[in-house]
């Protein structure tokens, strides 16, 4: 392949056609072959009043959530910055492909104008995302554990479920060992960035370098804040990924329909697997991917197709849409100088 196409199809007009090319597969090509989309929007439309009224209370819930995390992440950050900001860049991440990256330029940008420095915010974003994938990475395993208890499944899933699980712990292992111990930190570094490397040779790209003074740098900045905050980082991690699956759930139970009352551990699952598919989102906030992964889920654990395509895209215009025009409104109050005060002096470094 040569560099220029190279560089066409991993640059952001290709990254644009491949999601725009994903949004319509699934939702004209696949969706329509698993559901019937009349017959899903009229169960929706069949909520009555108390049911909508649960459905946008525990909705609202789910979108200040994960703000708790930044503050416990970011000492010194008030309540009311870490929502604007955490809504900002979600809508970017929602809406832009590879938004992430510009999602995490945004929360810096705003949380330098909050006045913390760049050190204290780069160690803020790296604590919120290790602690965030720590729980992306456990919930499946816990999850499938529970299924094998309450469910009868063949003897494939459960090797599968088991193995499955171990991997993924140890995953979570990796990264608990990356924190609390400079060797492992050292060695899982340089293992790494040795595959990474190899990798990139094969296909031409830049091969990575210093990946080991960074981690170690990062786990000496990040220490103190962990011996005073790692209780609050991880109530507020694990809080934030429960109340999007309470919004699933709710949806799932309030639009009535066939298997509609699956047991929770299995909706749990799903809710897990999915969020583990999709960290690595191929288009923004994972619209379509999302979408496909959740209602081939819950068909699988035996929820009707209209009713797993009904409360899914509620799900989803309650979690991926609705967040948009809030984060809209945020940056233009972030702009209009909302939060931008200084911290209080001496809460900055401060980590109790």
């Amino acid at each position: 392949m040569s560099p220029r196409l190279r560089r066409a199809l991993t640059g952001p007009v290709g990254r644009t056609v491949l999601s725009v090319a994903v949004v319509v597969a699934v939702f004209a090509g696949v969706l329509p072959q698993i559901a019937d989309y009349s017959e899903a929007w009229q169960l929706v439309r069949s909520l009555t009043w108390p049911e909508a009224v649960l459905v946008g209370v525990v909705a609202a819930a789910n979108i200040v959530s994960y703000a708790p995390l930044w503050t416990a992440a970011l000492p010194g950050l008030r309540l009311r910055q870490a929502l604007l900001s955490d809504l900002a860049s979600t809508t970017i991440s929602n809406t832009v492909p590879v938004g992430f990256a510009f999602g995490v330029g945004t929360t810096v940008a705003m949380y330098h104008s909050f006045g913390f420095p760049a050190g204290a915010i780069t160690r803020a974003i790296g604590l919120a995302g290790v602690w965030n994938n720590l729980v992306k990475l456990a919930m499946p395993a816990l999850a499938l554990v529970g299924v094998l208890l309450v469910a009868d499944v063949t003897a494939a899933l459960a090797v599968a479920a088991v193995l499955g699980s171990a991997v993924l712990l140890l995953a979570v292992v990796a990264l608990v060992l990356v924190l609390t111990h400079r060797a492992a930190a050292v060695a899982l570094a340089a293992a790494a960035e040795r595959a990474v490397r190899a990798v990139a040779g094969g296909l031409g790209r830049p091969r990575p370098t210093g990946w080991v003074a960074r981690t170690d740098r990062f786990r000496a900045d990040s220490l103190e804040v962990l011996r005073h905050r790692w209780p609050h980082l991880s109530a507020a991690a694990v809080a934030s990924h429960l109340a999007l699956f309470l919004v699933l759930l709710v949806c799932l139970r309030t639009v009535d329909g066939d298997g509609s009352d699956a047991p929770w551990l299995l909706v749990l699952a799903v809710f897990s697997v999915t969020r583990l598919v999709t960290i690595v989102p191929i288009t923004p906030g994972a619209l379509g991917v999302a979408e496909l992964s959740y209602v081939a889920g819950l068909t699988a654990v035996g929820v009707g197709a209209d009713a797993a395509a009904g409360a899914v895209l509620l799900f989803r215009f309650l979690t991926w849409f609705v967040p948009i025009p809030l984060g809209v409104a945020a940056w233009l109050a972030w702009r209009r100088g909302a939060g931008q005060a200084p911290p209080v002096a001496g809460t900055v470094p401060a980590v109790g």
